[in-house]
């Protein structure tokens, strides 16, 4: 169970991350173009999880390591 809840705290960090730089672009840009963005970071969203998933599941250790410390 605790393995679910460093998932979570991970997928907390990268929605905030996501929106941070969806409300940058939403300022900027043609909403065409920032529709195509968007379903791309979508997609490399979903990989990022997966990656995570997959570390998570081997090394919980590495997964808090590389996905929940802080970042300078």
């Amino acid at each position: 169970m605790r393995e679910l809840e460093l998932l979570a705290d991970y997928l907390v960090r990268l929605r905030q991350e996501r929106l941070q730089l969806a409300h940058s672009l939403a300022l900027s840009t043609d909403p065409r173009i920032l529709a195509i963005k968007a379903h791309a970071h979508e997609a490399e969203i979903c990989e990022r999880i997966l990656k995570a998933t997959r570390v998570l599941a081997d090394d919980p250790g590495k997964f808090i390591k590389e996905y929940l410390s802080e970042r300078d």
